[in-house]
């Protein structure tokens, strides 16, 4: 594995730089049919993982503060229970709803960055959605949804070391 890059500046220059790259990549991937989804996925994972526990996103924070967080109705009942604030007060104060429903969503924060963000640090880590625990996802699937996980490249650490490995991967493929 190569040294990881983690500064945002940094990531967000190479990730413009190699977007071209990536979506070789992306192209490669849909039209390769020697691998299966499953051995893609597993590739993924087995990269995915070591950059995962090796970058402390506490340290960066940036998807708290420029991703829309979607939600469901058991995302908002943990808030409201771990902070011990009234589920309606939550709903009221923290949620849209008529705009993630053009989305098919059922609710989204309305603030970005996220109200519950301080700093780096996320004030409510143990109640936070769902979306934010699995947050970045790569798999399963992940030949099918590369085209939205490049879009991340730009703005996440782990997006953009996982990928620039999965082409140093694809290419021997």
């Amino acid at each position: 594995m190569s040294e990881l890059i983690t500064d945002l500046e940094t990531i967000k220059k190479r990730a413009t730089e190699r977007y071209d790259e990536f979506e070789v990549m992306r192209y490669m991937l849909e039209l390769d049919d020697d691998i299966t989804d499953e051995q893609l996925d597993k590739l993924v994972d087995d990269i995915a993982e070591p950059i995962v526990e090796a970058i402390d996103c506490t340290q960066c924070g940036n998807c708290c503060r420029s991703l829309n967080v979607y939600l469901v109705p058991n995302d908002v009942q943990r808030l409201s229970d771990g902070i011990d604030i009234p589920l309606s007060d939550i709903v009221e104060r923290y949620i849209d709803k008529p705009s993630a429903e053009i989305f098919g969503e059922w609710g989204t924060f309305k603030q970005q960055p996220c109200g519950f963000l301080n700093g780096k640090l996320c004030t409510v880590y143990e109640h936070r959605p769902e979306t934010c625990r699995t947050y970045p996802v790569f798999t399963p699937d992940f030949r099918w949804t590369l085209q939205d996980t490049i879009e991340g490249a730009s703005g996440c650490p782990i997006i953009y070391n996982v990928l620039s490995e999965m082409i140093k991967k694809v290419d021997k493929l």
